[in-house]
């Protein structure tokens, strides 16, 4: 493969030092070095200040607004497409590649032209031998849970924490669903690809350390809210009855808050069942992203 044919893209939100220390692992990969996209998604601190003097990284994006983990990709996935790549691998900032994980990843979605999409196998950055999962898993409209899986034949989608996707997969159906700010976009897409005849594969020599739920640290209880608004927009894409799986999930997370004390998530769940309490989530319609400002595109290595 090529130096273009494969970019990947990082979305920042207030965790630069984590981003440079992704950066500093795609550097080491086995070669060609892909194109390096950062998105940084609005953070408001001294992000963007501390990534334009990154020395690993290609291209910087600074979005004026936090777009969420969809719509940050999206942009990432659109100057994918402008600088000439056929595949995007999508990264987390707190992920950490292990040499050989795209060139693994490559060889498995090379081999065979009908998949769309390809996921890593993941472990616990703090502890390497703990195996996360196959990156993916099944979705039990029954339970309204996810399940992870380890049969890569029956996996609905892939997680966004290490996700190569062929471009011409993404031509065919559509980028993100911006709907889902953070939580179940990933969900979404896998449905959507083997709906229109792609498939999903692991490679199982590419190797990626994670730092588990970094992101909802982060995000404090609006991690509660986008979570639980994802799984309501889901379920009401996805089950063959929603109500079930609405039901179950609202039972399951709320008592689960309950029986931890936390009463205040567990009232925040209870909202946005009810839909008192939607989470407002940026839309091109709602208002126009040009309305918010275009991001600003920075070559950083000519």
């Amino acid at each position: 493969m090529s130096n273009h044919d494969v970019a990947v893209v990082l979305v920042n939100w207030r965790g630069a030092e984590d981003t440079l220390g992704c950066l500093a692992a795609i550097a080491a990969l086995e070669a060609p070095r892909p194109l390096s996209i950062v998105i940084e998604n609005g953070s408001g601190d001294a992000s963007a200040a501390t990534l334009r003097a990154a020395s690993d990284l290609d291209i910087l994006i600074e979005s004026p607004v936090n777009l969420g983990f969809g719509g940050g990709c999206n942009l990432g996935i659109a100057r994918a497409r402008a600088e000439g790549a056929r595949f995007v691998w999508l990264l987390n900032n707190d992920a950490r590649p292990e040499a050989r994980a795209l060139s693994a990843l490559m060889q498995v979605a090379l081999a065979d032209p009908l998949l769309g999409a390809v996921g890593s196998l993941m472990h616990e950055t703090a502890d390497p031998d703990l195996v996360e999962g196959y990156n993916g898993g099944v979705i039990d409209f029954r339970t309204g849970q996810c399940r992870r899986s380890r049969n890569a034949d029956e996996m609905q989608f892939l997680s966004g924490a290490s996700l190569l996707l062929r471009l011409d997969a993404l031509a065919a159906i559509g980028d993100f669903d911006e709907g889902f700010f953070l939580y179940w976009e990933d969900a979404d897409l896998g449905f959507r690809l083997r709906a229109a005849g792609w498939r999903l594969a692991i490679a199982e020599g590419s190797h990626v350390r994670h730092a588990v739920s970094s992101s909802a640290r982060k995000a404090g209880r609006d991690a509660i809210r986008y979570f639980n608004d994802g799984a309501i927009r889901f379920y009401r894409r996805y089950a063959p009855v929603p109500l079930i799986p609405l039901l179950a999930n609202f039972l399951y997370r709320f008592l689960g808050q309950l029986h931890a004390g936390e009463f205040a998530n567990a009232f925040t769940i209870l909202l946005i069942t009810l839909r008192i309490d939607r989470v407002r989530v940026p839309k091109v319609a709602d208002p126009p992203r040009s309305a918010l400002g275009k991001p600003t595109v920075r070559r950083l290595v000519p």
